[in-house]
């Protein structure tokens, strides 16, 4: 099943969930089929606002600025080259003022797609090699993975960026500063909760294989494997001296770029060492078998295949945060609902406790099911 399937079937799903939310809750409040409909309108705008602005979106996130011919020329030079040897329209070119040597793919299809670059893979990488990764770029354009790739991140992006809500919201309401532990520990909690949801958004939809095959097409469009080698491995070891937190990155936009730009599974909070969630997001293969197999290709002339030799290592310990955090929330419904009867009616808390713990169980199974099924793919 491709991505676009994947993803359609999320939105079907999705969009049951929803509609079945909103018609229990105009019958809570004595208004039938009006919840329903008013969710189902709502979800319909949701989708064809990410179908057709999600590339702008993502474009405004990350403050990329479009460039004309006379600021970047080489690189626009490169572009309309590998363009013309790939038959695809020339996309337009955006910068990122920013120290990260990456880049990335957006637009809802081949006439309305987009490169964007930062101003650190410039300064990185040589003439050859921002070729050879530029030709990585629009090989996923030509493959058309570029739209499901935008919408994915912006459905899971939203959901990761509560975190960040949750951060600001609570320095701007006396919690602390940001290195104080009150909000960092308001974010981690918010993360918990969020974070393997989305990930597992990205994971259901986003192919393992994707990054080996515009690998591939690289190395045969611009016939030197060894360059993009080169490059991935430069910008990986630049990536790995930086932190990852500083790039301001959503984790759930991990898949759109090159290279991972997310490293370290842990970090440590109030001397307790605490999992980042980065594992969870990671659909990239490792680096070094990129590398390994774009020199083997370089050397052998033969088409890279999937190896299934790729893990995503530490997940068990975000699963364990995890669980403990949505106990939390569990405990905190009966606590409002206790305040809201004036009263502890047991049978009600444990009607409450049956049926969270049972979606708990449904997501956490689901999502197992989902990390195992890539653990055996690449």
């Amino acid at each position: 099943m491709n991505s676009r399937r994947r993803l359609l079937f999320l939105w079907i799903g999705f969009t049951v969930l929803m509609v079945v939310a909103g018609e229990a809750a105009g019958r809570m409040i004595g208004v039938e089929f009006l919840g329903m409909i008013v969710m189902f309108a709502f979800i319909s705008l949701l989708a064809l606002s990410v179908y057709f602005y999600s590339d702008r979106i993502l474009l405004r996130w990350y403050h990329a600025e479009g460039v004309k011919n006379d600021v970047y020329p080489s690189l626009h030079e490169i572009i309309a080259k590998l363009s013309k040897k790939m038959e695809l329209p020339i996309p337009r070119v955006y910068v990122v003022d920013s120290p990260m040597p990456n880049t990335f793919t957006l637009g809802r299809n081949t006439e309305h797609s987009s490169i964007v670059v930062t101003d650190g893979l410039m300064e990185l990488l040589d003439h050859g090699e921002i070729e050879a990764v530029l030709a990585h770029e629009l090989a996923h354009i030509k493959e058309g993975g570029t739209p499901v790739a935008g919408e994915v991140g912006i459905l899971a992006g939203f959901l990761t960026a509560l975190a960040s809500v949750a951060f600001w919201a609570s320095i701007f309401t006396g919690f602390g500063q940001e290195d104080d532990p009150a909000p960092n520990l308001i974010r981690f909690f918010v993360t918990a909760l969020v974070a393997p949801p989305a990930a597992t958004i990205i994971q259901v939809v986003m192919s393992r294989s994707r990054e080996y095959m515009a690998d591939e097409k690289s190395a045969s469009i611009h016939g030197k494997g060894d360059e993009l080698a080169s490059a991935l491995q430069r910008i990986d070891n630049k990536l790995k001296t930086e932190d990852s937190y500083s790039f301001g990155v959503n984790p759930s936009h991990a898949h759109l770029f090159i290279v991972n730009p997310f490293h370290g599974n842990e970090f440590r909070l109030m001397d307790i060492s605490l999992p980042t969630y980065y594992s969870l997001f990671c659909t990239h293969p490792q680096t070094g078998e990129r590398v390994r197999r774009l020199k083997k290709t370089e050397r052998d002339d033969e088409p890279m295949r999937s190896s299934g030799e790729y893990e995503i290592r530490g997940l068990i310990k975000p699963f364990f945060f995890s669980s403990i955090a949505y106990i939390s929330v569990l405990f905190a419904i009966i606590v409002i609902d206790t305040f809201s009867m004036k009263d502890f009616v047991f049978a009600r808390a444990l009607i409450i406790s049956v049926v969270y713990l049972g979606i708990l169980l449904l997501l956490f199974a689901f999502m197992s099911l989902t990390f195992r099924s890539k653990l055996k793919t690449v």
